[in-house]
């Protein structure tokens, strides 16, 4: 990878990593503003309005700067990503108010594993021993968290595996699209097709929000831009096998947003586990700056 120095001198991995840190942190809120609204409005239909007011936002900002902004020469592979990436939000909404956070999160790692095996089998990124290493620590984290075979693997978990396997097949087109393609278009079509695609589903679970669901839906859309926006430049400045394994730090902010939002206390497990992956993280940016 070319070592381009960005942002106060750091190379383009290190300002990767640091990108998919905040779109973690994102992501954790994301899910919270998700858990709330999914006790009250249909999954499918939270999905569709999502995707609706984020093109709404986006199109004046990306008309201000010229066509160019939305246009693409991979017309395609916009539609994939939108579909995989429609699918995989509908089953996690659905997932939100079913089962905690922490939990939530650390079953959806399993989309690291996932988009790091096909990053190297399809996309031909290094195989490098030490990040499969981090990886394996990352996800033992959140197997300590799961304990599968302890715990029963109820709908919201299954829901939440197909939602990752969709997700890390969104990824890995994000990163095909982006050697081409500027972020923002990636991030508009993106909504585009997620909203055309959940349009027909949500037409069958239509509701009118009330004024304070509105609010908190345009909070969910743009607080769902941003972390597009860092999580796709992170994809496009560093390898996926080096921004996955750093995704597992939603873990923690998971467990902390759950706490102090839903009162989702978490068990010794999760804290060893969140140990576990942190220090997989600092791992990773060292060996990474090096």
């Amino acid at each position: 990878m070319r070592n381009i120095k960005l942002f106060g001198g750091q190379s383009d991995s290190i300002t990767g990593i640091s990108l998919a840190l905040l779109s973690a942190l994102l992501l954790a809120f994301n899910g919270a503003i998700g858990k709330q609204l999914g006790q009250e409005l249909h999954p499918f239909f939270l999905n569709f309005i999502r995707a609706f007011i984020m093109v709404v936002m986006l199109l004046p900002w990306i008309l201000r700067r010229g066509t160019r902004g939305i246009r693409t020469s991979r017309p395609g592979l916009q539609f994939i990503n939108g579909f995989f990436f429609a699918v995989a939000l509908s089953a996690w909404f659905w997932a939100l108010p079913r089962i905690p956070l922490d939990l939530i999160t650390a079953v959806g790692f399993t989309a690291q594993t996932f988009a790091v095996l096909g990053a190297i089998l399809f996309l031909k990124e290094k195989s490098e021993p030490w990040r499969w290493g981090a990886l394996l620590v990352g996800l033992i984290g959140a197997l300590i968290i799961v304990r599968p075979g302890v715990e029963e693997i109820s709908p919201g978990v299954l829901a939440i595996l197909i939602s990752a396997i969709c997700f890390a097949g969104s990824r890995l087109v994000v990163k095909v699209i982006t050697r081409t393609e500027a972020p923002e278009s990636v991030v508009f079509w993106q909504a585009v097709w997620t909203a055309v695609v959940a349009f027909p589903v949500a037409l069958f679970f239509w509701q009118l929000p009330n004024w304070e669901q509105t609010v908190w839906i345009i909070a969910l859309s743009v607080v769902t831009i941003m972390n597009h926006f860092a999580m796709t430049w992170s994809v496009k400045l560093a390898d996926i096998s080096i921004i996955e394994p750093i995704s597992f730090t939603r873990l923690i902010w998971a467990a902390i947003v759950g706490y102090f939002l839903f009162s989702d206390v978490p068990n010794v497990f999760t804290l060893i586990g969140g140990a576990v992956v942190l220090a997989s993280v600092i791992y990773i940016a060292r060996c990474e700056r090096q």
